[in-house]
């Protein structure tokens, strides 16, 4: 009789110490889960957190679907003592991170030896090679010079993939526009980038057909929800045609920098002439002006314009390569055998002498490499002068109505 109760005893006891083993192990593991999703969610914003409230609206459908998971991961555990059901969120954020701060310090100690010449984060896993990572780009008033053209990735998936892989090879300047009916597509390939929005440029475009003070608002709102963001960096006025009037074009972009929605305003294929007259009619400086520049249409005029210390606006060069056509400019072949690089990378470089921010589209890796270790040719002189001299004009992109044929 003793022998069983005491049998008895010892199984209710392995009961007691199984249930707290598991009790114990969800309440350390829930908290992280739902730190990491909210961390997911979050990571997207450009400043602070926002409020549960305002944030509906700016969130990406994968980025609510996390949301959603947190929430119910949060929930289910308010029956389990000490779990996520009983914390704060910026606690189970804050819980997070501190043990993510013990676990770098132990990973530190552990491979001390190996930190010299280490990659950043990431990249090895990726696959991007030291001399790839070791690149970045010079910034125009926080600008960085070479960005990611994303004009003609209509398709989701390859857009999706191409800005994904663009940031992770190091790219922070991106540029998509309301136009190319792929700025969900960006968004959600910075939520996949894992990257926070304090380190990602993001540029966009109000289309020709909402330029009047009214559409001018209500497609900004609209392209940050599709982004999925508070606020962009840049926003272009995307041609000088349909709706767009100077000073009710202009004050409304005024009104969006006020209100803190753009840092900056832009304006896209724009003359001398055009931009002198926006100038003279907005109430906020213009930051940039993008157009098309390369080896074949160095846009000299403009560029001069732009540089003059009561102008200072940057210059924003797309097609860059002139889709490819560089390739065939014997001068531009020259200088390139002279580096051990591709005319395509001459081009960069040679805009990046001019001090022009180049955004040329790629959307396969070995593209996006080629550009990107463009930041390692270096031009002198003789070099600048030979492109200089290419007598050959080439414009790509000439509808009837631009500006230029007026």
């Amino acid at each position: 009789m003793l022998g069983r109760e005491t049998e008895r005893a010892d199984r209710e006891e392995r009961q007691r110490d199984q249930t707290g083993a598991g009790s114990s192990l969800l309440q350390k593991g829930l908290p992280f889960a739902v730190a990491f999703a909210a961390g997911f969610i979050f990571g997207r914003r450009r400043r602070g957190e926002p409020s549960a409230e305002g944030e509906e609206g700016h969130l990406s459908e994968a980025a609510s679907e996390v949301r959603e998971k947190a929430t119910q991961a949060a929930e289910g555990a308010t029956d389990q003592p000490g779990s996520m059901g009983s914390v704060s969120g910026e606690e189970a954020r804050e819980e997070a991170r501190e043990e993510d701060r013990e676990g770098e310090a132990s990973e530190s100690e552990a491979g001390e030896e190996d930190v010299e010449g280490a990659q950043p984060a990431g990249t090895e896993a990726a696959g991007i090679s030291e001399e790839v990572a070791d690149r970045s780009p010079p910034t125009a008033h926080g600008m960085p010079m070479l960005g990611l053209g994303t004009y003609q990735m209509e398709e989701y998936d390859e857009c999706v993939e191409a800005v994904r892989q663009a940031i992770q090879m190091g790219y922070r300047h991106i540029d998509t526009a309301e136009g190319y009916d792929n700025e969900t597509a960006v968004g959600d390939a910075v939520v996949e980038a894992e990257i926070g929005r304090e380190d990602l440029f993001l540029a966009t475009k109000v289309s020709p057909d909402n330029l009047d003070y009214d559409h001018v608002l209500t497609s900004a709102e609209e392209s940050l929800e599709r982004l999925g963001v508070d606020s962009v960096d840049l926003l272009y006025v995307h041609w000088p045609m349909g709706e767009y009037e100077p000073t009710d074009t202009m004050e409304a972009f005024a009104e969006l920098r006020d209100e803190g929605l753009i840092e900056e305003i832009g304006v896209s294929n724009f003359t001398v002439e055009l931009l002198e007259e926006a100038i003279e009619a907005s109430e906020e400086p213009i930051f940039a002006n993008q157009v098309e520049m390369h080896p074949l249409l160095p846009q000299t005029e403009l560029r001069q314009f732009c540089a003059q210390d009561d102008v200072d606006v940057e210059l924003v060069a797309y097609s860059p390569i002139a889709r490819g056509d560089v390739s065939d400019v014997d001068e531009l072949q020259e200088v390139a055998d002279k580096h051990d690089a591709t005319p395509q990378q001459i081009s960069l470089a040679w805009l990046r002498e001019k001090e022009v921010t180049a955004i040329p589209k790629a959307t396969s890796e070995e593209h996006l490499r080629e550009n990107w270790l463009s930041l390692g040719v270096e031009l002198d002189d003789e070099d600048v002068e030979k492109i200089d001299s290419i007598e050959e004009r080439e414009r790509i992109v000439d509808p009837d109505e631009a500006p230029w044929n007026q």
